[in-house]
């Protein structure tokens, strides 16, 4: 018996030796997978931390954007919200990542995973998606003062209060508004890299119900419970094009009430003629009376 419990307990022992340095390594490896290093720069990012953004601890990360409009593909006052398709490009320091030289580097887009990005979204996004044919629609740039430029093709679709008390003789105003989830005013600052000028592509857009009067950026706060966070706004405004919407709905209404008028022309002994308009039923009956 006494045997018995002696080779029992060191059974237990040799086991929890075992989970012990078991658990021992799976730290290590947690460890080691908090600091990845850039494949083909090794000696720059030895030691760096993508989980950490740039300045941890100390002042908040200037981020400079700038945006491309590729298209507006479609305005809806049903569901109030449009959808576009834009260039999304983020710019920032990273002193972690300073090399030797004068030039830039750009990196495949799926090293991306390797390096700290901010969490930018876009505010009240109904769904939204990135382009991901042949790859992921994705652009890093190294340059050698450690800035990182990172650019990204999405299709999003917006809400848009509208004002719909004259329609259809209204005017619209819409926006596009980009914000940080999870970092607040302390961690990351965002800005228009060049104020009006950093908006491309809405003067060159051609809508069929409406025409681009005029758009301009914007740089506010949103105070949440989380904290206060910089807040970067486009609005622009869109005017109706009245004519395409008299084309598109009065005429053919108009057509379809004159149309209807017709039969009340035709005499009661044409049955042919009141076949050939759909009332044939019709002109029996009343032949028959």
């Amino acid at each position: 018996m006494r045997n018995g419990l002696h080779l029992t307990f060191l059974c237990l022992s040799l086991f929890a030796g075992r989970m012990c340095s078991q658990g021992n390594q799976f730290n290590v490896e947690v460890g080691r997978s908090d600091k990845l290093s850039l494949p083909g720069f090794e000696n720059l990012t030895v030691g760096y931390n993508k989980f950490l953004r740039p300045n941890f601890g100390g002042e908040p990360v200037q981020i400079a954007l700038t945006l491309d409009i590729a298209s507006i593909s479609s305005i809806s006052e049903s569901n109030m919200d449009y959808t576009a398709t834009i260039y999304l490009r983020q710019r920032w320091t990273d002193p972690r990542l300073v090399f030797e030289g004068n030039k830039s580097v750009t990196l495949d887009a799926r090293l991306v995973e390797f390096l700290w990005v901010p969490d930018t979204y876009i505010v009240e996004s109904k769904k939204s998606f990135l382009h991901e044919v042949t790859v992921g629609n994705r652009l890093i740039r190294l340059f050698s003062n450690g800035t990182v430029l990172y650019a990204l093709r999405i299709t999003t679709t917006v809400a848009c209060n509208m004002d719909l008390s004259k329609y259809p003789m209204d005017t619209q105003t819409c926006q596009l508004q980009l914000e940080s989830w999870g970092y607040d005013g302390n961690d990351v600052e965002f800005s228009w890299l060049r104020g009006n000028d950093s908006v491309r592509g809405l003067e060159n857009l051609r809508l069929a119900q409406y025409t681009i009067e005029q758009y301009f950026t914007l740089v506010t706060r949103s105070q949440q419970e989380t904290g206060n966070y910089t807040r970067l706004v486009l609005q622009f405004e869109l005017r109706r094009n009245v004519l395409y919407f008299i084309l598109e709905t009065y005429v053919p209404s108009t057509f379809l009430v004159v149309l209807s008028w017709v039969s009340f022309w035709i005499s009661l002994d044409s049955v042919p003629a009141r076949t050939c308009i759909g009332d044939a039923k019709g002109s029996g009956r009343s032949q028959y009376y």
